[in-house]
């Protein structure tokens, strides 16, 4: 099936002609890889598949059987915002390849050859997009979903699945993992039969991004993936039987006039290695070859019977009242759905960020952008770059439409603008108890339930007694049974595979730090004992350009991070024990682009992923290496130590720069700030603070154009 492995479309070819593969060899149709998943968890499924194809397909009458059956067809694109979103001009390219094959209207039918010439058929069935969806809306029957899935693909990645006896979903990814054999899969589909009753919710196909059409992604390639998936949905199996290995062994697909083969990678059109002379049927659609173009008489009569049988609810998508349900006739008459992404979420103060509208459903003739604090503040284009200015959160709105209406999407705190200065200076020290805890940014790209919030009593405890302490919690469990369900999405524990969320520490200013570790408390449990399904990964990275770049600098796998926590098996975990915690920690080489760094920490899940901690954040290190600017100003800080009821005074010689001077408390939040103007002269000033300072200690930093060093204050 040339549908299954990427490759170019040849000329006419002669009944000799052999073609190998180029950078596709290797990639195969998934069917059986996924028959065998449904297979463990049901041994009899297996007979009642094997059983399906023994049914004989007979005509009695001897009437071909020319009836139009029509399918309606929804599309759900899975994308993170990269090329796998591809538009809806590719799916329409695609769904004219399935039409011409299926109704046996492709070109290249005369290249069929002469052993097969008289049995290739049209099927006489069609597939059509829905123009409405199951509650009743308008549609092009083509959604585009943001989901982490789009790298997992397995059968707990078709997502939104609209009613199968009224659709036939088809989904689009970015990638499938490698399998152990080393090849890869560009799709698959599941067999009518495999399911019924509770297997409902894997019906449908999925395949890759670039296997769909010739335009788009798929330039290059000859669009019959869908062809062949198409055919397995519709109880058709491999020419060779029921494996995923073509050149293997003979084998049969149980269809009469279809010949024993052990199909192949390679159109050789004068095959003949099982049953010699008889040639073998390598241009068929449910082969592996790269010349592909038909199905035989014997196949579409199997095609025919599935689809007017109800196993799998096959025959409900061809019925009158279907047709009209699903719009099937009717041109679709939507308006445009809004969406839009960011070159980044974070920038610096002054910094652009550029915005590109990707709404879909229908073609916008207009939009409208807001930018909360950005410059412009509004446009009109599809793609607009931005100033910030101001720092904090910031809001976007994208408003788009046409001539059957508007609408619009609202992003609140969608960018963080950080500000020119650090939040703290370094060394710094949080356990998390106090309100420092909520200076830390999260990241939760998909808005789901899985994500970093502050977690009362289950933090960090060295002491004996209960846990009362507070800390960051990645809420990857989620109870989706009994009275405490927190979902309706019955499979949620199954989809976290590849999902990633962050933590992002403040700011520090690290310029004049030396010695630098960073470091932090992680508890982490898994749902799963088997070492080989601890897919999870954390990983710790910084940044000195306000989180727009991260440099990485730690990697912690699944059984290393599961050896805190342990074995949680579908419970909600919380640590209680101090040997629940283990410590992540590196060396940070600080330099003179260190004046507002930032500490992400990066989980990304895997399908058994329960809870992670983190907990008291720390970066120690000396503080106070002067450059020669300051050392020239020859500060003196006093009285130091000094008594609540005394003021805090400097002495220096100013240069040719004003002085800032900033006074921080042992967590480092800013108590008071002032800047001194004066220049060229020697100077003594009293911080004019407000306010008595309780007794503990404190550091006042001392700025001078780029340079800065601190002095300890003691309040006795």
């Amino acid at each position: 099936m040339n549908k299954i492995i990427t490759f170019l479309m040849f000329p006419m070819l002669t009944l000799t002609s052999i073609i190998t593969f180029g950078q596709n060899e290797t990639g195969k149709c998934g069917i059986h890889y996924y028959m065998d998943e449904l297979y463990k968890n049901d041994p009899d499924l297996k007979k009642r598949v094997e059983k399906s194809f023994e049914t004989p397909i007979v005509n009695k009458s001897g009437v071909v059987d020319t009836n139009l059956m029509i399918i309606p067809v929804v599309f759900h694109v899975l994308h993170q915002y990269g090329v796998e979103n591809i538009n809806d001009t590719q799916v329409y390219d695609q769904m004219r390849i399935l039409n011409e094959d299926y109704r046996l209207r492709n070109a290249d039918t005369a290249a069929v050859v002469s052993a097969f010439d008289t049995l290739m058929a049209d099927a006489h069935i069609e597939f059509r997009l829905a123009t409405i969806d199951p509650w009743g809306n308008p549609t092009n029957g083509i959604e585009h979903i943001y989901s982490h899935e789009l790298n997992t693909g397995d059968m707990n990645s078709k997502l939104n699945q609209w009613d199968r006896s009224k659709y036939l979903n088809v989904w689009t990814n970015k990638q499938f993992p490698a399998n152990g054999d080393g090849t890869t899969l560009l799709g698959y589909s599941m067999f009518p039969s495999s399911v019924e009753g509770t297997n409902f919710y894997v019906d449908g196909i999925i395949f890759v991004h670039n296997t769909i059409g010739t335009i788009g992604t798929g330039a290059g390639n000859d669009g019959r993936t869908l062809t062949h998936e198409a055919g397995h949905w519709l109880n058709l199996e491999h020419t060779w039987g029921p494996t995923n290995s073509p050149n293997v062994a003979c084998g049969d697909d149980g269809v009469a006039d279809t010949p024993i083969t052990q199909g192949s990678f390679v159109c050789n059109l004068a095959a003949s290695e099982c049953n010699a002379p008889i040639i073998e049927n390598t241009q068929n659609y449910m082969e592996y070859a790269a010349c592909s173009n038909m199905f035989t008489k014997g196949q579409v009569a199997r095609l025919r019977f599935a689809l007017k049988s109800d196993v799998g609810d096959r025959s409900s998508l061809i019925t009158d009242s279907n047709a009209i349900m699903t719009g099937i006739n009717q041109v679709a008459v939507c308006k445009p759905k809004a969406d839009f992404y960011a070159s980044s979420r974070f920038v610096c103060q002054g910094g652009n960020i550029t915005f590109k509208d990707v709404s879909w459903r229908a073609v916008a003739t207009a939009r409208t952008w807001t930018f909360e604090g950005g410059t412009p503040a509004t446009s009109t284009t599809a793609t607009q770059s931005v100033t910030y200015d101001t720092p904090g959160y910031k809001k976007v709105t994208l408003s788009v439409e046409n001539a059957n209406g508007v609408d619009e999407l609202v992003e609140e705190n969608y960018i963080f603008v950080s500000p020119g200065w650090a939040d703290f200076t370094g060394p710094y020290s949080n356990d998390l108890e106090t309100g420092n805890a909520y200076w830390f940014l999260k990241q939760n790209p998909e808005n789901n339930f899985a994500r970093f919030d502050l977690s009362a009593g289950t933090g960090y405890y060295t002491g004996t007694g209960a846990n009362t302490s507070t800390c960051y919690k990645l809420n990857n469990f989620k109870d989706v049974s009994g009275a405490l369900a927190y979902t309706n999405d019955w499979f949620y524990n199954k989809r976290l595979g590849n999902s990633q969320d962050a933590l992002i520490t403040p700011s520090f200013d690290l310029r004049y730090t030396t010695g630098v570790n960073i470091s932090f408390k992680y508890s982490f449990a898994s749902n799963t004992n088997i070492s080989t399904d601890m897919t999870e990964v954390m990983k710790v990275y910084t940044s000195r350009d306000c989180g727009e770049t991260w440099s990485l600098k730690k990697t912690y796998t699944g059984v290393e991070l599961v050896a805190s926590g342990g074995f949680a098996g579908y419970t909600d975990f919380v640590p209680t024990l101090p040997s629940q915690w283990h410590d992540a920690s590196f060396a940070y080489s600080t330099g003179s682009l260190d004046g507002s760094t930032r500490v992400k920490i990066e989980f990304t899940a895997s399908d058994y992923s329960n809870n992670l901690y983190i907990d008291n954040f720390n970066i120690t290190g000396t503080l106070g290496i002067d450059p020669t600017e300051i050392s020239d100003l020859e500060l003196t800080v006093y009285p130091n130590p000094l008594s609540s009821q005394q003021s805090i005074n400097v002495s220096y010689i100013a240069g040719e720069n004003p002085i800032q001077l900033i006074l921080r408390d042992v967590q480092g939040k800013i108590v008071h700030s002032e800047t001194v103007n004066t220049i060229n002269a020697k100077v003594d000033h009293k911080l004019e603070i407000g306010k008595t300072l309780s007794s503990s200690c404190y550091f006042l930093e001392v700025k001078s154009g780029d340079f800065s060093t601190v002095k300890k204050v003691v309040v006795l």
